[in-house]
Parts: structure tokens; sequence; C-alpha cells
């Protein structure tokens, strides 16, 4: 039976991916630096790459602490504004409160995290947050997957992980783990084939198909 949900927060339960985005290439943009919206889904979203592998594979020497409080800044000023969850976000995690163990696994930074959190309010029904700091390698590894397992005493293979992109179905894969796959216009190019199910959205989601994977 499965006794433990985990969720991507960006594109999975809040509707922040394109603010990222935007918040990365206005930062960018102050260094001359032009990144399509195409370039930050390859880069950022499906492959799980960050700043620092896109100044590599550039051969630049930025300074990465100016960039990422800059990043910072823009980001956290769009969340104010903007901010909200994603279609069948909130009912899904309120119907499987009390029946699920639920978590979230995500790879951005705790400070983001957590100001998106206070703007969806799903904060108060998860019994884990893991962040960025949380495990030393981001998805695709199962790291931070597996630190959830842990710190919620349920094995991967009780778990099913809800991600919206490439890089947490194979997250979720590596770690043993069940996994539901729910596609953004920005991610229905990628490759699912790993993914234990693929749906429309959150609303296709319920109790009962979730324990069906089992």
């Amino acid at each position: 039976m499965i006794a433990a949900v985990i969720f991507d927060l960006d594109g999975l339960l809040a509707d922040t991916e394109k603010l990222h985005s935007r918040a990365w290439r206005e930062t960018l943009a102050l260094s001359d630096l032009e990144v399509s919206e195409a370039d930050y889904a390859a880069h950022w979203i499906r492959a799980g790459h960050g700043i620092v592998e896109y100044l590599e594979r550039r051969g630049l020497d930025l300074d990465l602490d100016l960039l990422r409080k800059r990043k910072v800044e823009i980001y956290h000023r769009l969340v104010e504004a903007s901010a909200c969850a994603m279609p069948g976000a909130v009912a899904l995690v309120r119907a499987l409160h009390g029946r699920k163990r639920l978590a979230l696994a995500t790879s951005s930074y705790r400070e983001s995290a957590t100001a998106v959190l206070a703007r969806v309010d799903v904060g108060r029904y998860l019994d884990v947050i893991a962040t960025y700091e949380s495990a030393p390698r981001r998805k695709p590894h199962p790291d931070v997957l597996l630190h959830v397992a842990s710190q919620l005493g349920v094995p991967p293979e009780r778990c099913v992980a809800l991600d919206d992109a490439e890089k947490g179905i194979l997250a979720a894969h590596a770690a043993g783990m069940k996994s539901i796959a729910v596609p953004t216009p920005d991610t229905r190019d990628n490759d699912f084939s790993r993914a234990t199910l693929v749906v429309p959205s959150l609303d296709a989601v319920s109790l009962e198909l979730i324990d069906s994977l089992a």
C-alpha cells in the first residue's frame, strides 16, 4: 500500500516555474546575456541544471553570489505579486491529508520555497519539507526523495512522487518509488517513459488512483 505522497513544488503544486524563468532571464540580462524561455526550460526544468552549469557551458566567469542575490530579489518580488497554486493542487493536498503522509521535495532553496508555500498555503499539510539544502545532489538524482522517505520513516517502494518534469520522474525511478507525471506546457516534450502514470492535471489524481499504484 502507498503510505506517502511526495510533491514537487515549482510547476506541480505552484505555478511558479514561469517566475523562476523570468527572474533568471532578467538577472542574466543585466550581464548582457540573453536567455530564451526555451533555453530556460531545457536547461533548468528538463535537465535539472543550475546557474553554475549554465556559466560553465558558456565559459563565463561571473560573480555567482551576485547573480544569485539578484535572482532571489527579483523572484521573491514576482512571488509576492503573482504566485498561485496549480489547478487542483490545494484540493488534492487537502483530500490526502490524514490519509497519506505528505511531503515536499524541491530543488528550490528553502527561502524561496518558504515564500511560495506562504502564498499557496499548503505547507501546514506537509509532514516533511525538503529543499535544495536537504540533499547533496539535485534531481534527477534520487537524493532528495530518499531523504524525504527516511525522514518520513516510509520505505521508498511505498512512496509515490508527483512531478511535472523529466528530472523528477527520473529521480523517483532511481529512488525505487512509484511516480505520477503531470506535464505542463513547459514539459510536455519531456521523456516520461519512466513514470508509473502520466495524467493531464492534478485534478485527475485522487486517493483511489494513488492506492491503485500499489
